[in-house]
C-alpha cells in the first residue's frame, strides 16, 4: 500500500473534526445515530467495526464504513444544552450518525411486542435487510461499549390528526453492558473431557462432565436449526459462507463415516469420536435457587472473523462455550433483573471469564464474547 492510499484508509483527527463542525442536529430527524460517553475513542469504535464485517474500516474524514454503503459519520461532542434537546443521558458526550439507506417490512406482530426495546421502535414497519444488520451491530457496539443507541423509530400515532403525531419519535435504547455474559474460546487444541473437567475443578468447583454424544447424521450445529435460524444466519453471513460451512461439515462427516466402515472391514474396534461434550457445575453450590454455568466443547463450522486471523484458524478450531444458566431461562432478561439474579449473573460472570482464562492458556485459544469481539482477560 502506498503512503498515498494509507493516508486515505485513515481518519483524520478527530478531535480537530469535532471541534471545528457543529453537530448537524437536523440529520437525526432521518438517522439513527451511536452515542458514547467522553472515555470511548473512534479506534476503539472501528475495531469492533473490523471484528463485524471484513470490509469496515475508515473511508475518509470521520467516515467509518460499517459495511459497504453504510457508515457511520462523526463523532461529534454533546454538551449540557444538546444533551437537554435530544433528552440524553448526562453520561453522554459524543454521538456518531449512521448513513444507511433505510430498508423496512411489515409491523411488528403483537405477540413480540415488549420483547426487544429496538423492534418495539418500529411497530409499524420493522427494519430488515442492510439497515437491520447495521442496527444490530450497532447495538453489539454499544453494548460494549457502555453507550447507546440513538433511533428514528415510528411515529407514536402514524393516523394522528396533527402534524406532530406523525413525526418519527427519537427513542433511546441503551443495552445493559452486563448482560453479556458468556464466552467462547476458540482453540487449535481439542482437550479430552478428563482434561477439561480437571483444568476447570480449579475455577468451578463441583463441575461434572455430560457426555452424551451428539447425533451424527448431518452437520453438527447447522444442521440443528430451524428455517427461520438458517434464513437469518444466511442475511448476517452470505449464503454463499453458509453453504461453504455446510459442505465443509458434510465432507467432515463422510471422512468419520468412512473410517468407521473400514475399521468394522477389518475387524477392528472403532473408538468413538464424540462431537462434543459439557462440563457443568453450580454458580454457588450453597444456594439452590441459583443455576449453574455449562461449559460445551465441540467443533467450529464458522469462526467468528475477529479469530480468522489466528495461524491456526485455517485447519478448523475446537469451541469452548462458557454459558450461565440461571434455573428460569427467562432471568437473563435484563427487564427481569432482581437484585438477587443481578448478584447470580455477577458471579456467574466472574466464573466464565476464570474459566476462559485457564481454558485459552491450556489450549492456545481466543476468547470473544456473545457479540463476536474479541476479549482480554
Amino acid at each position: 500500500m502506498s503512503e498515498q492510499d494509507l493516508a486515505i484508509s485513515l481518519p483524520t483527527d478527530t478531535s480537530t473534526f469535532s471541534a471545528v463542525g457543529m453537530l448537524p442536529v437536523g440529520r437525526l430527524d432521518d438517522c439513527h445515530a451511536l452515542v458514547l460517553a467522553d472515555d470511548v475513542a473512534p479506534e476503539e469504535v472501528e475495531a469492533l467495526a473490523m471484528s463485524q464485517d471484513a470490509q469496515a474500516g475508515w473511508v475518509g474524514a470521520s467516515r467509518l464504513q460499517l459495511s459497504p454503503g453504510v457508515e457511520l459519520q462523526g463523532p461529534w461532542p454533546v454538551d449540557a444544552d444538546l444533551r437537554r434537546l435530544m433528552d440524553l443521558p448526562e453520561w453522554a458526550s459524543q454521538i456518531m450518525i449512521l448513513e444507511c439507506e433505510p430498508q423496512r417490512g411489515g409491523p411488528l406482530p403483537p405477540e413480540l411486542t415488549g420483547i426487544d426495546p429496538m423492534a418495539d421502535a418500529f411497530p409499524q414497519a420493522q427494519p430488515e435487510g442492510a439497515e437491520l444488520l447495521a442496527l444490530m451491530r450497532l447495538r453489539a457496539i454499544a453494548r460494549r461499549l457502555a453507550g447507546a443507541l440513538l433511533l428514528r423509530g415510528d411515529p407514536a400515532h402514524p393516523n394522528g390528526a396533527t402534524r406532530v403525531s406523525r413525526r418519527r419519535r427519537s427513542i433511546l435504547v441503551q443495552p445493559d453492558p452486563g448482560s453479556s455474559v458468556n464466552l467462547d474460546v476458540y482453540a487449535p487444541v481439542w482437550l479430552t473431557p478428563d482434561a477439561t473437567q480437571t483444568l476447570l475443578a480449579r475455577a468451578l468447583p463441583g463441575a461434572t462432565q455430560r457426555l452424551e454424544p451428539m447425533a451424527g447424521s448431518g452437520a453438527a450445529g447447522l444442521s440443528e436449526m430451524d428455517q427461520a435460524q438458517l434464513e437469518r444466519l444466511t442475511e448476517l453471513i452470505g449464503a454463499d459462507a453458509l453453504d461453504r460451512a455446510w459442505r465443509e461439515a458434510e465432507e467432515r462427516r463422510r471422512k468419520r463415516e468412512a473410517e468407521i466402515a473400514r475399521a468394522a472391514a477389518a475387524g477392528k474396534v472403532f473408538e468413538e469420536i464424540r462431537d462434543g461434550y459439557a462440563i457443568t457445575g453450580p454458580v454457588d453450590a450453597s444456594r439452590r435457587d441459583w443455576g449453574f454455568v455449562e461449559v460445551r466443547v465441540g467443533g467450529a463450522e464458522l469462526l467468528p472473523l475477529a479469530v480468522k486471523g489466528a495461524k491456526w484458524a485455517g485447519d478448523g478450531a475446537a469451541v469452548y462455550s462458557a454459558i450461565w444458566q440461571p434455573v428460569n431461562a427467562a432471568d437473563r432478561d435484563p427487564k427481569r433483573m432482581t437484585p438477587d439474579r443481578r448478584q447470580e449473573r455477577e458471579r456467574a460472570t466472574g466464573l466464565i471469564e476464570r474459566i476462559a482464562v485457564l481454558l485459552a492458556q491450556a489450549s492456545g485459544g481466543v476468547p470473544v464474547d456473545e457479540d463476536g469481539f474479541l476479549v482480554a482477560l
